[in-house]
């Protein structure tokens, strides 16, 4: 069964709401649940949670979303993978003359995004594209991921570009067709490379069943002194979305532990080598400053979603980081963050002429393993 066409961003709230004469309250069984359609908890199970709402002047809301966020989660394994959940409701309404109506169940695909506060209340997905932006700006010869929802994706193609006698061309090295909609929350979103066999794409031709073809630019920029450091975060559509910084970039460490004193006082006698103030539960965390290095003002979308994103993770080069830090048999390591940065001033080209952001993140773990 495919996958409902409704959907629901669920950092921001969706409501449900009744509307009657002589309303009393509404009553809704909410269920939750990954997987497929199919999967759906039997109806003669207690629904995962069962919601009332008492009438005003004839008005009963509810919100579902902040519920069913806590069943998703947007997980990273070094490639790109989106969680999402099926949501389905039954919405009972009570009067004041003790009947009951029920209305039919509404199906609905919830992902970890949000609408902001001009895009109203029950905002919902209106591109297949899960990205701001129509540009991808990329290190030199790297891949990129672009997130699509799967339900009208039927192909893609990854064209070069050429220019002939001053005129720009473009050409396709890769075409790929006849694919279909995901059926589990699993693949709710597909993730297309914007590289194939070493050769990447300056333009990707997104063909969908609905609608018409979506065209992302891929713009490269040359090898700098400072490399690439890759950020992925959850973007504003519950997507993975990945940016490339070029600019300077600082690495620190930073110490935190519980001190006491205790007793080294033995028959009247103490050892002056042993430490009357004792540390424990040191540990530590890495911090990173990165600078984006000069980027058009129309990455400002994406500076801004990544700043209220709730979930970062930095790819750093093993070069970059001391010996003892990760084992240097490994190229790259991905870590989760949290970005410390509270604030940005948003720049534009007229103002700032060239436009930089540096971005602080501290590590989402403790240096020393300390899981239990």
């Amino acid at each position: 069964m495919a996958l409902p066409s409704n959907k629901i961003l669920l950092r921001s709230p969706y409501w449900v709401t009744k509307s009657d004469t002589n309303l009393s309250y509404i009553m809704i069984d909410l269920r939750i649940w990954t997987g497929e359609l199919s999967d759906e908890p039997s109806s003669s199970e207690l629904p995962t949670v069962r919601l009332r709402s008492t009438a005003l002047n004839g008005v009963a809301s509810i919100d579902i979303a902040e519920l069913a966020r806590d069943f998703v989660e947007v997980g990273f394994l070094g490639t790109e993978e989106s969680s999402a959940v099926l949501v389905s409701y039954l919405t009972a309404s009570y009067y004041e003359d003790g009947s009951v109506s029920t209305d039919s169940k509404e199906y609905f695909l919830g992902l970890d995004g949000y609408g902001t506060f001009t895009d109203g209340a029950n905002y919902s997905i209106t591109s297949d594209v899960l990205m701001s932006t129509e540009t991808i700006r990329s290190y030199d010869e790297e891949n990129n991921k672009i997130p699509v929802l799967s339900e009208n994706l039927t192909g893609y193609k990854l064209q070069e570009k050429t220019n002939v006698a001053g005129v720009i061309q473009y050409h396709t090295y890769r075409a790929v067709t006849g694919l279909t909609a995901g059926l589990s929350t699993s693949d709710a979103i597909s993730y297309i490379s914007t590289s194939y066999q070493g050769t990447v794409a300056d333009r990707v031709v997104i063909e969908f069943s609905v609608g018409q073809d979506k065209i992302i630019d891929v713009e490269y920029q040359q090898c700098n002194k400072y490399g690439l450091t890759k950020a992925f975060f959850v973007n504003r559509f519950g997507a993975l979305q990945q940016v490339h910084f070029t600019g300077r970039y600082n690495i620190s460490l930073s110490s935190e532990s519980n001190d006491y004193t205790r007793n080294i006082l033995e028959d009247g006698n103490y050892d002056v080598n042993r430490h009357q103030r004792s540390t424990i539960n040191k540990n530590g965390k890495f911090s990173i400053e990165i600078n984006t290095g000069w980027i058009p003002e129309e990455e400002n979308d994406t500076m801004i979603e990544m700043l209220m994103s709730e979930q970062v993770w930095i790819q750093l080069e093993s070069s970059r980081l001391g010996v003892g830090w990760i084992p240097k048999q490994d190229n790259s390591y991905t870590i989760p963050v949290h970005m410390t940065s509270k604030s940005m001033d948003v720049k534009n080209k007229v103002n700032e002429k060239l436009i930089n952001y540096s971005f602080k993140f501290q590590a989402a773990n403790d240096w020393i393993n300390s899981v239990r």
